[in-house]
């Protein structure tokens, strides 16, 4: 009989761990969100598409590079090119050399997480509940509204460690790495214009500011090209500062730190918006790698192992699903 494994979340740690777990066991994924994607998510507003978590991403060592090999040949992986630049308010724009392909899924940046999920086992707007008790058959999960799950010899949470920590809750120490890693938080400001992009520029980092870094989505490869949408990421340390601020308070703060910046006005915008993400980049951690507890079947990995980097949470997904099959 296979082993039964659950995976929480299906973002691209866990569908990274599902597709390499699914032939050495029966494999179901819990989503909480109605998609896949997590970190890699994108968000619809028709006519605008905004990528408003990770933008892009870089493959710096083989093994990642193999594993994209398939999804740049069939045209979901694409490299981003274009002019970068650095802003700052009062001084002159200048331009920022990206010495490495940054690549981006196609035509939206959860693409490679759609064609990922194909013929795995995934409950979406499934949220589990802290586990109780581990039974003689094993962990018997539940969902938030109180519907059964199913029984699984092993836990996998892709969670965050703050949140994976209450989900495994007494069953794990607290000197653990998931109670001793910080994650800080971001706010990501989409604006869309119903016109075309008449700049060169594709992205820039911002200095001296609370706006770190912007995108221009719309001008990603398979995008529609005939309206402008933009992605502006704040400045981790003043998302800490600002995350339980009202979200329409930190929209305004940002939406007149990005017009100062950028020279851009939108006062006559077509959608404005703000997402809060409260774990978005890991801030202290052991850079352990990812936690597992093999005689408990619990099991943890994510961003917060080592780096925030796609490739870097790929490859700590793959490490666990090899630790856990052998």
């Amino acid at each position: 009989m296979k082993k039964r494994i659950a995976i929480i979340g299906a973002g691209i740690s866990g569908l990274t761990l599902a597709y390499n777990l699914k032939d050495f066991a029966d494999v179901v994924i819990f989503e909480k969100a109605r998609g896949v994607g997590g970190r890699m998510s994108t968000r619809y507003a028709d006519p605008f598409y905004f990528d408003h978590g990770a933008q892009c991403f870089t493959a710096r060592t083989e093994p990642f590079r193999l594993f994209l090999k398939p999804f740049i040949e069939d045209g979901t992986i694409v490299e981003w090119r274009g002019e970068v630049i650095n802003f700052e308010i009062a001084k002159k724009a200048t331009k920022r050399l990206w010495l490495e392909p940054h690549l981006v899924a196609s035509p939206k940046m959860n693409s490679l997480c759609k064609k990922m999920a194909y013929g795995l086992k995934i409950n979406f707007s499934t949220e589990v509940t802290p586990l109780l008790t581990k039974g003689s058959d094993g962990w018997h999960l539940f969902s938030k509204e109180g519907i059964f799950l199913g029984v699984f010899d092993c836990v996998i949470s892709t969670a965050p460690p703050a949140q994976t920590a209450i989900l495994f809750g007494k069953h794990i120490s607290n000197t653990s790495t998931l109670h001793n890693s910080k994650m800080q938080g971001c706010y990501s400001l989409m604006v869309g214009l119903n016109k075309t992009w008449d700049k060169e520029w594709i992205a820039a980092k911002v200095r001296n500011n609370p706006i770190k870094w912007i995108s221009i989505n719309s001008t990603k490869p398979g995008r529609d090209e005939n309206v402008t949408a933009i992605v502006a990421h704040s400045r981790n340390a003043w998302a800490e500062l600002h995350i339980d601020t009202d979200i329409e308070q930190v929209q305004k703060l940002l939406l007149t730190e990005f017009e100062s910046v950028s020279g851009i006005d939108c006062s006559k915008a077509d959608y404005i918006s703000t997402h809060r993400w409260r774990y978005a980049i890991v801030d202290q951690t052991q850079k352990s790698g990812p936690f597992l507890d093999a005689a408990q079947g619990l099991a943890s990995t994510g961003d917060w192992c080592v780096t925030s980097r796609i490739e870097e949470v790929w490859i700590n997904a793959v490490d666990l699903a090899n630790q856990i099959k052998t």
